[in-house]
């Protein structure tokens, strides 16, 4: 039992230096941590060695988001002719096959994504 608390009195006693010494290096005016520099609120956040990266033309930018713009709608005609081919071919049922509603899913998310673009332009 001895050794035991030998132990203990001993670890306490280096913890409690140990505390100390962080606290007297506070003191002093020595931080025990750097403390993180952020940037001033008027800055852009950017070193001004650092260029700006290069302005898009606004007209070919114009033409990319038409050329994307038609490539999304032609994929939705070919989706919708797909979603029809197959729902001609299901039997009249009252359950629906999993497969026409995930097409039809993929039509929805599709149109939101085209009505998104042409707002957005």
């Amino acid at each position: 039992m001895k050794t035991g608390r030998r132990f203990f009195i001993s670890s306490a006693a280096a913890a409690l230096a140990g505390a100390r010494a962080l606290l007297a290096g506070g003191q002093r005016g020595n931080p025990p941590f750097p403390t993180p520099q952020f940037p001033d609120a008027s800055s852009s956040g950017r070193p001004d060695d650092l260029p700006s990266p290069p302005r898009l033309d606004p007209k070919s930018q114009l033409k990319e988001n038409q050329k994307a713009l038609r490539r999304d709608v032609d994929r939705l005609l070919q989706l919708a002719k797909d979603l029809k081919e197959e729902s001609d071919k299901t039997p009249e049922t009252d359950v629906l096959s999993l497969s026409l509603v995930k097409k039809a899913e993929e039509i929805e998310k599709l149109a939101h994504q085209i009505k998104d673009r042409i707002r957005s332009t």
